[in-house]
């Protein structure tokens, strides 16, 4: 028996990636399976890589023989990628041999079917392991996710993170942590109280989540008013830019803060960058953040305080803060 909803998801919600070369047997798939799920297609191992890159579907179907990367390829570098690895994938594969069967397992697929594909198969193995995935998201949120925020919580953190790191210093790429404060936020708990003082937190952290345009970006609370946004594959100059803006939106909710000397809620933010070639550990780079929004704070709040760059790619002393302008 199938649940057609898990927790606030139904099966509707969930999204089905087609990788195949042939536009013909995409349309087939596509066909059998859009009065279930969301459909989206590519042509190619690369083209899947690249759309995994700005969406997460919630299940991959993989056409085994394909030019350039074949399905096995294709798997074996989505699954190192953090936020591909978990994505079930079924094989759809011309051969039923025990050896084929055998490399499809080895591959790391939760399944395979065989072409010609049979309709009722298809649906019902793409409606089971959906399901299976969606409990699995709930027990994740259930451990994962910060009730009162919706953002990350410290064990998503400490699971999480390592893995970037590790990622980072395979591809040879920068990782950017920014820790931002809500201004005042004590002062504002004991003008509005703290019905309103949560209300404010879940605006604050639903706005950043929202302005957050990659799935790789996670926001993680880790204090009361303390909040970590991981930027993966993401240089000093690329995570100001993006901690300007996040800074920006919250600042353009305008909710009111009387005791602040911006009269809004605003934040403060400290940025960091761990390079792959630097023998920094990662909590050092986070001690970094947070000694930058200490800076913030103690120089007006309302800002960003970030390393320089150099042309060596290596991070001097903090720069000037970047202060919002009303």
């Amino acid at each position: 028996m199938y649940i057609e909803q898990v927790g606030d998801r139904t099966l509707a919600d969930c999204k089905v990636l087609i990788v195949d070369d042939q536009a013909s047997s995409r349309l087939v798939l596509e066909t059998l399976l859009e009065d279930t799920v969301a459909c989206a297609s590519v042509g190619s191992g690369k083209e899947a890589i690249e759309y995994c890159k700005y969406h997460t579907p919630d299940l991959i179907l993989m056409d085994v023989s394909m030019p350039e990367l074949d399905g096995h390829q294709t798997t074996a570098l989505l699954r190192k990628k953090p936020l591909c690895a978990h994505i079930p994938i079924i094989f759809v594969t011309s051969s039923s041999s025990d050896e084929e069967e055998s490399r499809c397992w080895e591959s790391g697929c939760v399944d395979f079917v065989v072409k010609p594909v049979n309709a009722c198969t298809l649906r019902n193995r793409v409606k089971s392991h959906i399901n299976h995935k969606l409990r699995n998201d709930l027990l994740e949120k259930l451990i994962y996710v910060d009730k009162l925020t919706g953002a990350y919580n410290r064990h998503y953190l400490d699971d999480y993170l390592p893995r970037l790191v590790r990622d980072g210093l395979r591809n040879v790429t920068p990782l950017s942590l920014v820790i931002f404060d809500v201004d005042h936020f004590k002062l504002f708990n004991d003008m509005y109280g703290h019905i309103d003082g949560d209300s404010c937190l879940w605006k604050v952290s639903k706005t950043i989540n929202d302005a957050l345009l990659r799935p790789m970006d996670k926001l993680v609370r880790i204090g009361g008013e303390e909040f970590l946004v991981i930027l993966p594959n993401t240089d000093v100059d690329g995570a100001k830019a993006v901690t300007e803006r996040l800074l920006r939106t919250v600042y353009d909710l305008n909710i009111p803060h009387a005791a602040s000397e911006y009269e809004r809620v605003t934040l403060s933010a400290g940025l960091a960058v761990k390079h792959a070639d630097d023998n920094k550990t990662i909590d050092y780079v986070m001690l970094e953040a947070d000694k930058n929004l200490y800076v913030a704070k103690t120089s007006g709040r309302n800002q960003l305080v970030a390393p320089t760059a150099v042309s060596a790619g290596k991070i001097n002393a903090p720069s000037h803060p970047t202060k919002l302008k009303a």
